[in-house]
């Protein structure tokens, strides 16, 4: 639950909302490249599959491999090829359906990350691999920047509260004197 008080030209913002800790991995590898990594909430998996084939095909991407997070119609992708920060989000950003948020938070940090623990019960599992002809250039033994972050167990509602700006006396407006 989110309260915005506003008075006059002040917003006060207050949270409150049930949290639980996951780890999380990041696409960074110790010599800086990264490796591509997906995100898809409420999105049917034959949308996500016809997604990631034509990215693959597009950027003669090696095998990635497709997770659900636990939830129907939410998926997760890893695709081990080592590239420079903005290719890497140059081509998630070419796949369709990928998760805002997962942008949003990919460009701030500059390095894409994905749970990888339990959330509220929920399990990640392997649903398959797109296979391609070309190689990997990265292996999951690289990956050595973890996370452990806070992620909301449910969506919250947002309240908001206005309060007009103060008047002092003397200071009212007169209509049609």
């Amino acid at each position: 639950m989110i309260w915005q008080l506003r008075i006059g030209n002040w917003k006060f913002t207050f949270t409150f909302a049930q949290v639980t800790d996951v780890i999380g991995v990041n696409s960074t590898l110790p010599d800086g490249k990264h490796i591509l990594m997906w995100d898809f909430d409420n999105v049917p998996l034959r949308k996500v599959v016809k997604a990631l084939k034509h990215v693959q095909r597009k950027h003669k991407l090696p095998d990635i491999y497709v997770f659900n997070s636990g939830k129907p119609n939410n998926y997760m992708a890893f695709c081990y090829k080592r590239l420079k920060w903005r290719k890497a989000l140059s081509i998630v950003l070419d796949t369709p359906y990928v998760d805002y948020n997962f942008i949003k938070y990919a460009v701030w940090r500059e390095h894409f990350t994905l749970r990888v623990s339990p959330k509220c019960g929920r399990w990640i599992h392997c649903i398959g691999v797109i296979k391609s002809k070309h190689k990997p250039t990265a292996t999951v033994r690289e990956l050595k920047s973890w996370v452990e972050y806070e992620t909301l167990t449910r969506p919250s509602k947002k309240y908001v509260l206005e309060i007009p700006p103060f008047r002092t006396k003397g200071s009212e407006t007169s209509i049609g004197r």
